[in-house]
């Protein structure tokens, strides 16, 4: 009688990994499902919540996996510090009116410089980390990431894209609409490049020192 396997083809995991990351991607867009009639603050609310949540769980998940990093603690608590320092300008309306007349672009100048210095005085964990990113599924995340917040959303968050694509004929919110949908869909990409950045650590057969 033929073994049965206990654990499922590659192929399998494989095929449901992409189908809950897709699922996923829909699943936090759940706020444009909201009835027109909830206003569209409701909407912006909710996404803003909801792209904060993604950044300081990205965070955490950083900051958590880096005491079992070896000689890469200090790349993963910096590549936390990077995603504080994203969260801290998604809510950086809030954080001046609590910190007036400050400003939070000096914390986050203040995380960039901590984080340059630290990634210098290990230039060889840094190096070989950058080696191990390239060839990591996590990397294309981040880099999506990037684009959506840096080109995507810059296109479909202008006022100048609707007014020459719909001459004109559309909702003076659509714009920021946009934009925000876009950020929160690469706050999700984040949250995923953290992902897979940190599970390697959690498989003892995988060892980083050797990988890297």
């Amino acid at each position: 009688m033929p073994k049965i396997s206990p654990n499922p083809p590659p192929w399998l995991r494989t095929v449901v990994i992409a189908l809950l990351m897709g699922f996923g991607a829909v699943l936090i867009l759940f706020p444009a499902w909201l009835p027109e009639k909830p206003s569209l603050p409701m909407e912006d609310s909710a996404v803003e919540i909801l792209q904060s949540a993604l950044l300081g769980f990205s965070a955490a998940l950083l900051f958590a996996t880096a005491p079992h990093a070896g000689p890469y603690r200090a790349i993963y608590r910096s590549l936390g510090f990077i995603t504080i320092a994203a969260l801290l300008g998604e809510i950086g309306e809030a954080i001046d009116n609590l910190i007036d007349p400050l400003r939070h672009e000096y914390f986050i100048v203040a995380l960039f410089i901590w984080t340059g210095l630290t990634l210098l005085r290990r230039r060889k964990e840094t190096l070989h980390f950058i080696g191990f990113a390239s060839r990591h599924p996590a990397s294309g995340f981040i880099l999506a990431a990037i684009i959506l917040v840096y080109a995507f959303s810059r296109v479909f968050g202008s006022e100048a894209f609707w007014s020459a694509t719909l001459d004109g004929q559309h909702h003076p919110d659509t714009p920021r609409v946009c934009r925000a949908y876009l950020e929160l869909l690469a706050c999700y990409f984040v949250l995923l490049g953290a992902i897979g950045y940190c599970l390697p650590l959690t498989r003892r057969r995988y060892r980083m020192t050797t990988e890297l």
